[in-house]
């Protein structure tokens, strides 16, 4: 290997070393958790332990990764450059890695991506869960108009009943059928109301932490001596291999 190739090696190192001594550095930090049923009545079925199904999970990893988690993750800390991921792990646990500038902000941001997302589900659930009980309190209302127009009929139908009970036995029949099955309806719909008021007041199931966020003691990344180090070695290489090419082609 000659001098000149020797040379080039270092400089091309020392190059390398300085573009990566002065690049930002970027601490790592992660949060892994299992995400949580979020259906009330399946939560008591399993005495509150309930996890997702893999359907739940991939719901909640595509929350994470919109950019409404984004926007606010921003807005909470407007001078970090930060970036992250979430991947789901092989035991369906999902997994938020982020690289900041800052060591105690990657930790911070971490912890963030997961709180946030609890909160916007919950939301979600609420806007569902009162569209549900909307819909329960106009179908009560309908019901107890059906009730109403039933109850006038079979008033009718008793009071004719008085002088012709035989001719109308089957209507009267037939109608306090129709006035019972409305009355099930009726206590169906206010036993739906009820969960559906406690589904209100329920706070929505936080994600279950398997490890929080540590705050990282160094930066993320190959060292700038060891970058600096494999540019040489892969430029005096490349130099050796260009010189033996040479003396064969000669």
């Amino acid at each position: 290997m000659t001098r000149s190739t020797i040379l080039l090696s270092l400089v091309v190192g020392f190059i390398f070393f300085g573009l990566a001594f002065i690049r930002p550095p970027k601490y790592n930090s992660e949060i892994a958790v299992f995400v949580p049923l979020t259906l009330l009545e399946k939560q008591i079925e399993q005495n509150g332990i309930g996890f997702g199904a893999p359907a739940e999970i991939d719901a909640h990893i595509e929350l994470m990764r919109s950019p409404r988690i984004s926007s606010e993750l921003k807005s909470i800390f407007p001078k970090s450059n930060f970036d992250f991921e979430v991947s789901k792990t092989r035991n369906n646990a999902v997994l938020v890695e982020v690289w900041a500038s800052d060591a105690e902000t990657s930790a911070l941001i971490a912890q963030k991506v997961v709180d946030i997302t609890d909160s916007l589900k919950q939301i979600m659930l609420l806007q569902n869960v009162g569209q549900s009980h909307a819909f329960v309190n106009e179908s009560l209302k309908e019901t107890r108009r059906d009730m109403d127009s039933l109850q006038v009929i079979l008033d009718s139908l008793r009071i004719a009943a008085i002088e012709d009970s035989i001719a109308l036995a089957s209507e009267v029949f037939k109608y306090e059928h129709l006035f019972g099955s409305e009355v099930v309806a009726l206590n169906q719909l206010k036993i739906r109301r009820q969960q559906l008021d406690a589904y209100l007041k329920a706070p929505a199931p936080k994600s279950y932490i398997i490890y929080a966020p540590e705050i990282p003691k160094e930066a993320s990344g190959i060292p700038a001596w060891a970058i600096g180090l494999i540019a040489a070695v892969l430029s005096a290489s490349a130099g050796y291999a260009w010189q033996i090419y040479r003396k064969q082609t000669a």
